[in-house]
């Protein structure tokens, strides 16, 4: 579990792409929310607002915001998850401070140069909305850091059942398997409907997939000599990410496999490897106790971001700018 997470912003701010930096505005100190008895400024909620959003975009892609959420449209939704993971930061800073949580010094370092990073990365257009600079981004990036130690402190404290997870894994152990093979598979990728079919045709036919594979993949990376089109991936990845049923049995070749408007897969699947019971069932326990731990930790965070009152200082706030 704590491999997953890096703090509320931390895991927001993963994935986000564009460049250069921008110096903070006259406004960026307007307080636009209140939480309690905390102030929340412009530059501190435009940053949640911009990293929300990015994360609406990436898993729904641009067209969400012409989507329903059981009454509520993406801009609300946004909206209130902004709000909600700012309370949830802010319960995390008083918890920690009753039970003397602390960032080290490392993860004080490890914060900041998240935080140089994200500004090295963002487009100018969307920091210049968040008027936010180094200074103002580094609390806020340790805040995100201090939540994961608050989350992992709660988490601790539920104990798990052994019963309960032993019956966990006697349940799930042939999914988890599955889930959790392991597949070498060599890709080609190519950009055009036709010759995708032409290459699926010639590599089930029995034509030397490598040799295709020269002649063929379009990646880049893959002409400049970065990656060689092979990969391994667990099963359950490659049926999800690929739209397939089933995975392929060594030797098989799958495809052409549209990913978008103009790009095409052909796979082979090459190695096949199951766990052991040994590790199927390391997988089913870990998994069992994050389970219930989250579940129990989010419980916990979400009374006390309950508790909060919050109050939206509105000449304010209806003038603020979104992200799309």
């Amino acid at each position: 579990m704590k491999k997953r997470r890096k703090g509320l912003l931390g895991l927001l701010l993963a994935g986000v792409l564009a460049l250069t930096a921008c110096g903070s505005g006259g406004t960026a100190d307007t307080v636009v929310l209140k939480i309690d008895n905390h102030d929340i400024t412009k530059y501190e909620y435009m940053v949640y607002l911009y990293t929300t959003t990015q994360s609406f975009v990436s898993a729904a892609g641009e067209d969400v915001w012409n989507l329903d959420f059981d009454g509520q449209t993406a801009d609300e939704l946004v909206e209130e998850r902004t709000i909600s993971t700012l309370q949830s930061v802010l319960a995390a800073e008083e918890y920690a401070a009753a039970h003397d949580i602390a960032l080290t010094d490392d993860q004080k370092e490890e914060a900041a140069a998240a935080a140089k990073q994200f500004l090295s990365t963002v487009d100018a257009d969307a920091l210049k909305k968040m008027e936010v600079d180094e200074e103002k981004l580094v609390p806020l990036m340790e805040a995100s850091y201090l939540y994961s130690l608050v989350y992992d402190s709660i988490a601790s404290e539920c104990a798990v059942d052994e019963t309960d997870m032993a019956d966990y894994y006697a349940e799930q152990k042939d999914q988890i398997r599955s889930d959790y093979t392991e597949l070498k598979v060599a890709t080609i990728l190519v950009d055009d409907e036709e010759t995708a079919n032409e290459v699926a045709k010639r590599a089930k036919d029995g034509e030397d997939f490598a040799s295709l594979f020269k002649e063929y993949d379009v990646d880049p990376k893959v002409q400049s000599g970065e990656e060689s089109g092979e990969t391994t991936m667990y099963q359950s990845y490659m049926l999800s990410n690929f739209g397939l049923t089933e995975a392929p049995e060594v030797g098989k070749v799958v495809g052409p496999i549209k990913m978008d408007e103009s790009k095409y897969f052909i796979i082979k699947t090459l190695e096949k490897t199951v766990p052991t019971e040994e590790e199927v069932k390391e997988k089913a326990e870990t998994g069992y106790k994050d389970k219930i731990q989250t579940e129990y930790a989010e419980a916990r965070i979400d009374e006390m971001v309950k508790a909060q009152k919050v109050e939206k200082v509105k000449s304010v706030w209806d003038t603020l700018e979104k992200f799309h």
